[in-house]
């Protein structure tokens, strides 16, 4: 019996490491991550695949007065093939597509404001890794319909609460979303022995995080 604890221990000690340095790569490498604009032309294929997927609806987006920003390359982030971008009349919100390297096509509204942000997105996975101070995420397993709602119901939390606005001052996205991915990543970096915390955020914090407004979160304790 002894035997066999070992065993499992020696198992499960090994298994974390591996995930420890499989997940250690992409948090280093987000500090290098660059975001390029594409030309209309470059643009087309990616755009193409985000509308084939249905998960973004162009007259929803018109309707709801978002319009077409463009679309981008992004380097040195794993798994991120591009990103296909709408952005809010007359306030820094955007409806960015991420184009997988896996096929798949994922979302996020973003709001950025004055000194913060607001991201909400589908995938647990948003929830992988702490974020810095000033930036708050929500997750949930919902349409782009409610989950835009759910993005306006956090906006209002943060306005409440912290007195947050979004921004109207014009902002490149460019510039917007490779701070911020340089900004975690020197936020995730600063925690003590963080490769060994890979796992754990791994197994537990995006399940636990999912599904949960910012009211239900820690983001104001």
């Amino acid at each position: 019996m002894a035997s066999l604890l070992l065993v499992a221990t020696c198992i499960a000690v090994g298994v974390w490491v591996v995930i420890a340095v499989a997940g250690s790569g992409p948090i280093l490498a987000m500090e290098r991550v660059a975001v390029e604009s594409l030309s209309d032309r470059e643009a087309e294929p990616l755009l193409a695949q985000v509308i084939s997927s249905k998960v973004v609806d162009t007259q929803w987006l018109s309707t709801t007065g978002f319009d077409p920003l463009g679309a981008y390359k992004i380097d040195k982030l794993p798994g991120l093939a591009g990103l296909v971008a709408w952005k809010k009349e007359e306030e820094a919100t955007y409806l960015c597509a991420y184009l997988l390297t896996t096929g798949d096509v994922g979302i996020d509204f973003v709001t950025v404001c004055d000194g913060a942000m607001l991201t909400t997105g589908k995938s647990k996975d948003g929830h992988l890794l702490p974020s810095p101070q000033g930036h708050y995420l929500q997750t949930f397993s919902a349409t782009t319909a409610v989950l835009y709602r759910r993005h306006l119901d956090g906006l209002k939390i943060l306005a409440k609460i912290k007195n947050i606005s979004p921004s109207t001052s014009p902002s490149e996205l460019e510039k917007v979303f490779a701070t911020a991915v340089h900004q975690q990543s020197r936020f995730v970096r600063s925690h003590l022995l963080w490769p060994l915390r890979v796992p754990w955020w791994y197994f537990t914090r995006r399940s636990l995080r999912h599904d949960k407004s910012l009211a239900q979160l820690d983001a104001f304790t």
